[in-house]
């Protein structure tokens, strides 16, 4: 066991951060609370918070783990990391996701950091594609997206009604309001065999914060499948949100469902995990729904199906 710190994009800000936290916790022995760099004051139970720089005296190894989606963070985390090296710790790098700024062709700052770990598990192929372009020499092996096989936890979803659900998870924002906008008649054709199905939402972030994956939902059900009767209603509430979800909770959520359409990678690989058709939309820039599916598209339960839908059709 060895006293490790956690450098990560955000910590802990949504469902998929903490899915990929625990993951790393439970991936990674050391000796509890694991260290995370942040500039929060605290950390949930089994974890301490601490300056992103310097790296904190006496740590016996450091991690870089989960998704980075900006560039100044990706960079951060490699600085600290330098620094820590730089007094003789070993380095890990963990089931890694570049996306986004994080994810140009052209190195971040400090890259060369990453040559000093024994081996780079990166989550998806995508991330895979771009240590190589970034001509990183240490091994690369691909993990795919592993917080998919974390227990469920069902007791959320034991409140849901019988019968065929249809899971929701598109996110928010005006951007993407415009990519599907324009894609209405193709989305309700797509989507008919659902029709008059409950809709159970899938939020991974907290209502209100950017990217509001509940109120994309609703937004989207509303033009999409009108008249759908909206369930769970309580998680509008942020404070109710943060309460009632965990990622266990929500794969209990997806678990239940009959279909499940996103374009949020986490819940399209708890889907796959469970044995859940999931339907990845591909709407604007984001591309990490395109990722999730293109990796895991070997293990696709029957029924699913990555779309670009069509404007105007």
């Amino acid at each position: 066991m060895s006293r490790t710190l956690l450098l990560t994009e955000a910590p802990f800000r949504d469902l998929l951060s903490r899915a990929l936290i625990a993951e790393a916790a439970s991936a990674v022995p050391h000796t509890p609370p694991m260290l995370v760099a942040t500039r929060a004051p605290r950390a949930p139970p089994g974890f301490a918070a601490v300056p992103p720089f310097p790296a904190p005296p006496g740590i016996e190894q450091v991690m870089i783990a989960g998704a980075f989606l900006s560039r100044d963070a990706l960079e951060e985390a490699l600085d600290t990391a330098a620094d820590a090296v730089a007094a003789g710790v070993p380095l890990i790098v963990h089931t890694l996701s570049l996306e986004g700024d994080a994810a140009r062709p052209v190195p971040p700052f400090g890259a060369e950091v990453l040559e000093r770990a024994a081996e780079i598990t990166v989550r998806d192929h995508r991330s895979f594609n771009i240590l190589l372009l970034w001509r990183v020499a240490a091994p690369v092996r691909l993990a795919p997206y592993p917080e998919r096989h974390a227990a469920p936890d069902p007791r959320l979803a034991a409140t849901l009604p019988s019968g065929p659900l249809l899971g929701l998870s598109i996110r928010g924002g005006e951007e993407m309001r415009r990519a599907w906008s324009a894609r209405v008649p193709a989305l309700r054709r797509l989507l008919a065999p659902a029709a008059g199905w409950p809709v159970v939402p899938l939020p991974t972030v907290q209502p209100g914060t950017p990217g509001d994956d509940l109120s994309g939902s609703r937004t989207f059900a509303e033009a999409v499948l009108p008249g759908a009767e909206a369930l769970l209603p309580d998680l509008a509430d942020p404070v109710a949100w943060r309460r009632l979800l965990t990622p266990a909770r929500l794969k209990g959520l997806v678990a239940r469902c009959a279909l499940v359409v996103t374009n949020r990678d986490l819940p399209a690989a708890y889907a796959i995990a469970a044995g859940i058709p999931v339907l990845g939309i591909a709407l604007g820039a984001d591309r990490r729904i395109v990722s999730c599916l293109a990796t895991l598209a070997n293990d696709l339960p029957p029924g699913s199906n990555l779309v670009h839908p069509l404007a105007g059709t």
